[in-house]
């Protein structure tokens, strides 16, 4: 796809500079636009009157994704998946994650409640981010459309979280997709036998719809002929099948329909793609031994990680263990983090516990990765202190000290600006022993005395012990000497 510039973008605004987008002028829009810090929805101008109609369509069609990008669910755990522009993340970056959905069945109500509060409740704080699940899928194991419009119901009573209805049979999605009305569902799946009825089912209640099929011409054809129907929000699901001699296969449909959207702008292939790691129970025993559930969930995860990223906007899964999903999710944290950006905190003094004027200061990079791992291990030895950040560029202290992002300058200058002199009695700060290399010239430069810490974070209670406790006053003779 070719980077569409604001400048066609601009044209097609209303220009009237409203600022109701809070931006000051609509290029400025145009600009965030493109950057995805905005949607075409945010110019309300454009969305609410008539005079706009033809912008808006010509809008659409210029910035929207090869991969089209859809909505599930309502209020802040909507989702949106698809909205790439690009095959590879390096090739510019990835905008939505790969939503991780929770498969429950309908038929056995305690194990869908423990799911859907396991999806709703979920969560590990990660290098500053929160991961979480995003949905549930429910399975129609019962075939009954009243006992799957139960389970529905009784789900969005727990969690106002996303969902996909799955089944096959028209009468048992549209009793769920009436029992999810307003709450932005996506139903699986539409196939050839019944796509047409799916299709009404999900306009009248307002849904979105996965087609399947394992014949690329024909899950092409279903997409395109509900879009023909008027149907807007839809998925498609190229057929994942774990056995031996299939999982090639299957990973080719993937990347065949992604090549096609993206690289030969096949606007016919252009959907976002869903994965079913479930797949990977298909003949398995509900009696299976837990050696034999470890081995399925763990051949689950290896499809995880060769669809996620790679060829899929959204997996489901079966094995609800915390292991396969922190897996699965800090994978994703990283082939969605942005390679155009070094992610970074704020460069400024860290206050860790309740430090006072005799408490240690440590001193690192504002690297994202490097910053949580040191507050995390200082905190989980209760270490009262101060944490300086020192602007790396977002870069970690090995590459930054050799890259010259990080010189010894930089930190005396840190040191001054953050007025540590007036929070601190003593005049002592630790070094990553990364960093090394700094410490006679930054003693110099900051008129501080330099302890070098240890190479990793983890290593700092044992540093401590032998280099901190009980050795200040000799520290502050040291740095006497050097006055002298």
């Amino acid at each position: 796809m070719v980077k569409v510039s604001p400048l066609r973008v601009t044209p097609l605004l209303p220009g009237t500079n409203c600022g109701e987008c809070g931006e000051e002028t609509c290029m400025a829009f145009a600009v965030k636009l493109l950057d995805h810090v905005y949607e075409i929805a945010d110019c309300k101008p454009l969305m609410k009157e008539k005079k706009y109609a033809k912008k808006l369509k010509k809008l659409k069609d210029l910035i929207t994704a090869p991969i089209r990008p859809i909505k599930v669910g309502v209020g802040d755990r909507a989702i949106t998946i698809g909205g790439e522009e690009v095959l590879y993340r390096h090739e510019l970056t990835f905008y939505s994650p790969s939503a991780i959905i929770l498969a429950a069945p309908d038929n056995n109500e305690a194990v869908l409640e423990e799911r859907a509060k396991f999806v709703k409740d979920w969560n590990v704080y990660r290098i500053g981010e929160t991961l979480t699940l995003q949905g549930l899928a429910i399975r129609a194991v019962s075939n009954d459309p009243a006992t799957f419009a139960k389970a529905v119901k009784k789900t969005l009573a727990i969690a106002n979280i996303p969902l996909v209805l799955c089944s096959t049979n028209p009468a048992v999605l549209k009793a769920g997709a009436q029992a999810a009305k307003g709450k932005n569902p996506l139903l699986y799946a539409a196939t050839k036998d019944n796509w047409q009825q799916i299709a009404q089912i999900a306009m009248q209640n307002d849904c979105g719809v996965v087609a399947f099929s394992t014949d690329l011409n024909e899950l092409v054809s279903l997409a395109t002929s509900m879009a023909g129907a008027g149907l807007e929000k839809i998925a498609v699901d190229p057929g994942l099948m774990p056995t031996d001699g299939h999982l090639a296969d299957s990973l080719d449909r993937f990347m065949m329909l992604r090549k096609a959207a993206i690289r030969k702008d096949n606007k016919s292939a252009g959907w976002p793609i869903i994965s079913v790691l479930a797949t990977a129970y298909i003949g398995k025993s509900s009696g299976m031994s837990e050696a034999e559930r470890i081995e399925t969930a763990f051949c689950e995860g290896e499809l995880g990680i060769t669809f996620i990223g790679r060829s899929t906007n959204m997996v489901i899964v079966q094995t609800a263990d915390s292991w396969l999903l922190l897996g699965l999710m800090v994978l994703r944290q990283a082939v969605y983090s942005d390679p155009r950006v070094h992610p970074s905190v704020d460069a400024k003094l860290y206050e860790l516990g309740t430090p006072d004027e005799n408490s240690p200061v440590f001193v690192t990079t504002n690297y994202t990765m490097t910053y949580f791992a040191v507050k995390d291990d200082l905190e989980a030895l209760k270490l009262n202190g101060w944490l300086l950040l020192v602007d790396s560029e977002g870069i970690c202290v090995e590459s930054a000290v050799a890259g010259g992002q990080i010189k010894a300058e930089h930190v005396a200058e840190a040191i001054k600006e953050s007025g540590l002199e007036n929070k601190v009695k003593h005049k002592v700060v630790i070094i990553p022993g990364l960093a090394a290399r700094l410490s006679g010239e930054l003693e110099g430069l900051a008129n501080w005395k330099v302890l070098v810490g240890p190479r990793d974070s983890g290593d700092i209670g044992p540093f401590m012990e032998t280099k901190w406790d009980g050795k200040l006053e000799q520290l502050m003779k040291e740095w006497q000497e050097m006055q002298d």
